[in-house]
């Protein structure tokens, strides 16, 4: 099969959906099938094919300024179609309902290729959408308008959507009755984490010593509603407790400045290292994850936290919101939960973390939670899915909202 990945973000950036992605396609080489994904057009990176085989078309665009990366497509329907005709791709499998899926998704209505929808962003979050609307004030009608004028018109044009976590799978389902949705979780490449007798170094930015037992470690995209910002203003309390504990945050984003900010204010700069952004191959070769006490994350929107994934299959366990989005990740035997938003309890369980003697025992039972990710699984389940699309167009049948254009 050809399959078609259409990205809304891509390098030079950064995210979980671009590593499940990447994993998934490198999977679907290996079983033969040829991977192409349409991403958006940027000058920061042009390469035509990467991980040895997965195909690049860059999409013309000009940015908007609602989330770094990503841009409006202003290539025509026609180009578009004329290039998905002359690849030969048989199914387009979209990441997320923005500019791009919903260009690409048009797109291969017209060209009568099966969609499948993979809902990955949760974007009708309240932190999603005051990237938008800018307040507090007006995010419930904007959540509202997520879904009808962004979800629905995306999702009911895909003949079967997927989604990385069960209760994200019911949302779309209370949502939108009609639509075929199934749990596939995110895949990992679990080759990344066995035992290396040559380990890469740290990263240049970490100070000497400061990775081990009482060192918290974040890993991720330092976007605002990522809430890390929750850790910096927990992180005083810890160190009442704990005056030796050590936090590194490593990522980049628009909530970078912010965070600087919170350590100066807090006068955390013996205690807290910001890396910027890290190569996942350093972050996993280095083996830094498992040379920490916990991973600590303090976000409540994300649908499949990828990191948080890469951090149990590293043997080291988490302290994560009492979230379904998280708990059906790591639960409380393989890590801390504390109450979504609240800063003294993430401390709290931050200065437990440190103490608990059962910490060694949430690790190993972290790790033996991996095979449920190996992302070799994971593609098999996909090719199953691309096949029932397939028979089902030789069926004849369609989505009630897809509407065969001539061009």
């Amino acid at each position: 099969m050809k399959i078609g990945f259409v990205l809304e973000i891509f390098y030079p950036e950064r995210n979980g959906i671009i590593t499940t992605t990447i994993n998934l396609a490198k999977n679907l080489v290996e079983m033969g099938h040829e991977v192409w994904f349409f991403v958006p057009e940027s000058k920061g990176f042009t390469e035509p094919v990467i991980e040895n085989g997965i195909n690049i078309y860059y999409v013309k665009g000009i940015p908007v300024p609602i989330y770094k990366g990503i841009r409006i497509a202003t290539e025509s329907y026609e180009k578009l179609t004329r290039a998905l005709k002359e690849i030969g791709i048989d199914i387009l499998h979209g990441t997320t309902p923005g500019f791009l899926g919903r260009t690409m998704n048009h797109v291969a209505n017209m060209c009568d290729i099966p969609i499948l929808a993979t809902h990955h962003t949760l974007i009708d979050e309240p932190q999603y959408v005051k990237y938008v609307v800018k307040s507090d004030m007006f995010v419930s009608p904007a959540t509202k308008i997520v879904w009808n004028e962004i979800y629905k018109p995306y999702f009911k044009r895909a003949w079967i959507s997927t989604a990385p976590a069960e209760h994200t799978c019911q949302s779309l389902r209370n949502h939108i009755p009609t639509l075929d949705v199934r749990f596939i979780s995110n895949g990992i490449d679990m080759s990344k984490f066995e035992e290396k007798k040559e380990k890469l170094p740290y990263p240049e930015a970490i100070p000497s010593g400061w990775v081990g037992d009482k060192t918290f470690i974040y890993v991720g995209r330092l976007g605002f509603e990522k809430s890390v910002d929750t850790i910096f203003k927990a992180f005083p309390k810890v160190l009442k407790a704990v005056p030796d504990a050590k936090f590194i945050c490593i990522g980049g984003g628009p909530a970078e400045n912010m965070l600087r900010d919170l350590i100066k204010e807090n006068n955390l700069s013996d205690s807290v290292v910001m890396t910027g952004l890290v190569p996942n191959e350093t972050i996993i070769g280095s083996s830094i994850l498992s040379a920490c006490r916990a991973f600590v994350t303090a976000s409540t929107t994300e649908n499949q936290a990828m990191t948080v994934i890469e951090a149990l299959c590293s043997g080291l366990p988490v302290v994560c919101a009492d979230v379904p989005n998280m708990t059906a990740i790591a639960d409380k035997d393989m890590g801390w939960l504390f109450k979504g938003g609240d800063v003294d309890d993430l401390a709290d369980k931050m200065i437990e973390a440190l103490t608990d003697e059962r910490r060694d025992e949430k690790a190993r039972k972290a790790f033996s939670s991996r095979n449920r990710f190996d992302g070799r699984n994971v593609a098999a389940s996909f090719v199953e899915i691309y096949k029932e699309l397939l028979k089902k167009k030789e069926e004849g049948w369609r989505p009630e909202d897809w509407n065969m254009l001539v061009l």
